[in-house]
């Protein structure tokens, strides 16, 4: 059964790009369709979630340093920073890795209603293993097959969310060495993302 369920992102080009480029610059969009195929093959997106990290984890320090002027102190700074680039790419990812692990749950269970008891005739009749000798094993394979895919996306989410994890924690690290000290930037995301879904 083919999903036609996607979902399109998109992001200002200033979260892509590696440049630092002026705030003042109209940022051209980006935009990426994400499908039940995309998760199962990951490449595209691995290519999208690595220039998305990129240009904000990987270079955070160059970003914050790019929204210093001389008359604004360092908290104004970081709030920009946080509200147009940073927090927006954060969800961004986060949407992506989510929208595979629903996938990845609406997979396991079609897969899981194909070889149930009271799905059985999807699977075909029984034959014994008198008869055929190589049937058990021919259908114990055809599930291995059916349940590879969901395999593969559930641990791609897995992964990924780890390194979200880390890259996010880091982050933090970085914001409260440079912006302020005893806020708690993942859970002020979290409240960025009630606010704008």
């Amino acid at each position: 059964m083919v999903d036609n369920n996607e979902c399109t992102f998109t992001a200002p080009k200033s979260l892509l790009d590696s440049n630092l480029t002026f705030p003042n610059d109209e940022p051209t969009l980006t935009t990426i369709t994400v499908t039940r195929e995309r998760c199962v093959d990951p490449s595209l997106l691995d290519s999208f979630l690595r220039i998305l990290r990129h240009g904000s984890d990987d270079i955070i320090r160059q970003k914050l340093n790019n929204y210093r002027k001389p008359s604004s102190n360092s908290e104004n700074k970081c709030e920009r920073f946080l509200k147009q680039e940073l927090y927006p790419n954060w969800q961004i990812r986060s949407s992506i890795i989510s929208f595979c692990d629903q996938e990845a749950t609406q997979m396991k269970a079609e897969t899981d209603q194909k070889f149930s008891s009271t799905g059985s005739s999807a699977i075909g009749p029984i034959t014994d293993a008198r008869i055929d000798p190589y049937a058990a094993r021919e259908t114990l394979d055809d599930q291995e097959a059916r349940y590879k895919d969901w395999t593969k996306v559930k641990d791609w989410v897995a992964n990924n969310r780890q390194i979200e994890q880390i890259l996010t924690s880091t982050t933090d690290r970085i914001l409260r060495q440079n912006c302020e000290q005893n806020k708690d930037y993942l859970k002020q995301f979290a409240q960025f993302c009630k606010d704008n879904t």
